[in-house]
């Protein structure tokens, strides 16, 4: 994959987490590592710094690699691979390595000690700047029934984008 300035990224986030998602991994190689499809999220500028922030209920099995791990990807993946993601998304890492069975496969990083997935057309390589527990209770009540009949919040994690790779070719 190709390093580039993040400032070169020139997909549309809104369309890219709705209609394709993203695969958030967090841990590492030699403590392990899960990963989960997510869909609410996005990226700017905070703290002068580029980042990328997603949610993450807190009853996912990603959710404890995430708040141990200092690392954590974004890996953006074609259409192709949907079924495979989709799976990601409904299979807990608890109890099979689902990874394997989606019939992906992950790229260690060690440089930054982290994992990202190999048929990914682009990645985030990120840095947990802060995680903060969302509280459903202070929500709208329709918002909340909606996204919350059943209590299990989200955690917010804003986090500083550090690379950004791409399969595509330099022009």
């Amino acid at each position: 994959m190709l390093k580039k300035d993040v400032k070169q990224y020139d997909k549309n986030i809104f369309k890219e987490l709705e209609e394709s998602w993203a695969i958030c991994t967090a841990g590492d190689r030699n403590t392990g590592f899960n990963c989960l499809t997510v869909s609410w999220g996005g990226i700017g500028m905070l703290w002068g710094k580029p980042v990328g922030f997603v949610f993450v209920r807190n009853s996912r099995y990603t959710h404890s690699f995430l708040e141990k791990s200092e690392g954590v990807t974004l890996s953006f993946l074609s259409n192709a691979y949907q079924e495979a993601k989709q799976y990601l998304g409904q299979v807990s890492g608890r109890n099979e390595d689902k990874l394997a069975k989606s019939g992906l496969s992950y790229t260690y990083d060690p440089d930054m000690d982290v994992c990202y997935i190999r048929q990914a057309s682009y990645v985030f390589k990120m840095k947990k700047l802060l995680s903060v527990d969302l509280d459903s209770d202070l929500l709208k009540e329709d918002l909340k029934e909606k996204f919350y009949s059943v209590k299990d919040d989200h955690t917010l994690y804003i986090c500083e984008i550090k690379q950004y790779l791409t399969k595509e070719k330099e022009a």
